[in-house]
């Protein structure tokens, strides 16, 4: 006679167990889904900035010309997966991929309220507490605006989540000494699963090579090396084509942007700039902060919250550890990047181990009352950052930055020869609507720039590599410390007239064009004029 399972105990007052009993989970899950793509809704006019990227490498895709940046092969593609994803789009919307793109990652942010609430529940074995993790990632304004920007994030978050889900799956099953598995177990289809899963994650971001490393060290401690290889083969043959590929080309494996970012001095802006430290604070009050009580319970207690579940330090390491990775690397290198963008594949974890926290250490009535608040600040934090990024918008009808570069990529486009090189720092917009080949100065597309940025010699990198035509942003070499020191600086010359040249170390540089940004009375948020000067190199 088969024993009914034992239903979940709801640990909360009776009424509000009442009230979730009586409601499906579905229905829950619908209404949360809904206040994602709301957002996204809502946000459809946010300018797009490095989704553009993706954009001209998709086109390349489309063309027949993988991985090409205007005719040229490209090492920069921090995400090949995602462009991958967009060429079809391309293909059938061109410049209107910019709109079918915010519809691709809406269904990818759908997809993440969903499998926070699966992975939730998997760990917890309560249904609210993994729908309150579910509802947090919903009512994100970070997670909803970089959707609606366009970029990879949405489609990131889902693989992580996929990827533990699985990990899960595999870390309750037998251990298993026949090389092709237990019959009848599933173990070896999930680790091919699990393998084709790591494999798309690291297409999509570099970082989902620590993901793999997090999930197959206990992997390997339970089932040893067989299990490692079955996981391994398959995600071998989903990253190989490309980095392959890039070698060929490149004679390099790592992308060029993230090159960039681990040996050029990035990090030196965070470090010494006035950013630095409110943004570390900020990152501890709104993401690190909620994770208190678990780790207060974790190291007083020293009971981890997953032992009496049957699944111990073996669930708790990759999560500490992905956590752990995602705070100090990020925090530290890149923590002024706008909304967090890089943190979003551990926010759902840090939601998870906040709600773990509160159910482990408080009684029922005060359950309630933490849930409660947990849920309101976050709405409310995420309420007033939509709020004011739609009243920017309304202020403004696209931030003038983004415009110029839009602008001056046209003027490019329509201006130059098709064979003319374009020496650039933002290689987005710009590059993406002139269609010309860009020498990308700050090494995101290529990393022979990295020497001449950390020595400051742009000058240097323009002597070496002679491209047609310069364009000079301002504002970069104004604000931003990593290009206050550069020997091109003295290009910037507000009373230099259309048609005149200047001389530096033996280049002569003609201004054929100048775009004014700013405008403090329209645009609060946007800080001084600046000009963009587009210089033809003789």
């Amino acid at each position: 006679m088969n024993k009914k399972p034992k239903s979940t105990p709801c640990l909360l007052p009776t009424a509000y167990c009442t009230l979730f009993s009586k409601i499906p989970t579905w229905t829950w899950l619908t209404v949360f889904v809904a206040i994602a793509l709301i957002q996204v809704w809502l946000l459809r006019d946010v300018v797009m900035g490095d989704a553009f990227i993706h954009f001209t490498f998709a086109r390349g895709i489309s063309e027949g010309q993988p991985f090409f940046y205007n005719g040229e092969f490209s090492a920069g593609s921090t995400s090949p997966l995602w462009s991958a994803l967009l060429a079809p789009l391309w293909f059938l919307l061109n410049d209107g991929v910019i709109w079918g793109v915010k519809v691709l990652a809406g269904f990818f942010t759908g997809l993440s309220v969903i499998l926070t609430f699966s992975v939730a529940k998997k760990i917890s074995k309560n249904k609210i507490l993994a729908l309150s993790a579910s509802a947090l990632v919903a009512g994100s304004y970070v997670f909803s605006y970089w959707a609606a920007k366009g970029m990879e994030t949405s489609l990131y978050v889902c693989l992580v989540l996929g990827s533990f889900l699985v990990y899960l799956k595999l870390i309750n099953q037998p251990k298993e000494n026949s090389p092709l598995g237990k019959r009848g177990s599933g173990g070896v289809k999930y680790e091919i699963f699990l393998g084709i899963l790591l494999g798309l994650t690291i297409l999509t971001r570099p970082e989902g090579w620590f993901l793999a490393l997090f999930l197959g060290i206990p992997l390997l401690i339970k089932n040893g090396w067989r299990t490692i290889l079955t996981i391994g083969s398959p995600a071998l043959i989903v990253i190989a084509p490309y980095y392959l590929y890039l070698f060929k080309q490149t004679g390099q494996f790592l992308p060029s942007s993230a090159a960039r970012i681990l040996r050029a001095r990035q990090w030196a802006h965070n470090l010494g700039g006035i950013h630095f430290i409110p943004e570390i604070f900020k990152i501890l009050a709104t993401k690190l902060l909620p994770a208190t009580p678990f780790f207060i319970y974790f190291f007083v207690k020293k009971n981890p919250p997953f032992r009496k579940g049957g699944l111990g330090g073996i669930i708790f390491f990759p999560i500490l550890a992905w956590l752990t990775f995602h705070f100090i690397f990020f925090s530290t290198i890149m923590p002024t990047t706008e909304g967090y963008r890089y943190l979003l594949g551990a926010l759902p974890f840090f939601y998870i181990i906040s709600l773990l926290g509160i159910w482990k250490i408080s009684s029922k009535k005060v359950r309630v009352t933490a849930l409660l608040f947990l849920l309101a600040g976050s709405f409310a934090i995420s309420g007033q950052q939509l709020a004011e990024r739609m009243s920017s918008i309304k202020n403004c009808e696209a931030p003038f930055i983004d415009s110029v570069r839009r602008e001056t990529g046209l003027w490019l486009k329509e201006n130059t020869e098709p064979t003319d090189l374009i020496a650039i720092k933002e290689v987005d917009q710009s590059a993406y609507y002139s269609g010309r080949k860009v020498l990308s100065i700050d090494g995101t597309l290529d990393s022979k720039a990295i020497p001449f940025v950390k020595s400051n010699d742009q000058l240097g990198f323009l002597k070496k590599y002679q491209p047609d035509y310069f364009v000079l942003e301002e504002e970069m070499y104004r604000d931003y410390p990593d290009w206050q020191n550069s020997n091109v600086l003295p290009l910037i010359n507000q009373k230099l007239q259309i048609g005149e040249t200047q001389e530096l170390e033996g280049m002569r540089f003609e201004l054929v064009h100048k775009l004014d940004v700013g405008n403090p009375q329209a645009c609060p948020h946007i800080q001084g004029d600046y000009s963009w000067y587009i210089f033809k190199i003789e």
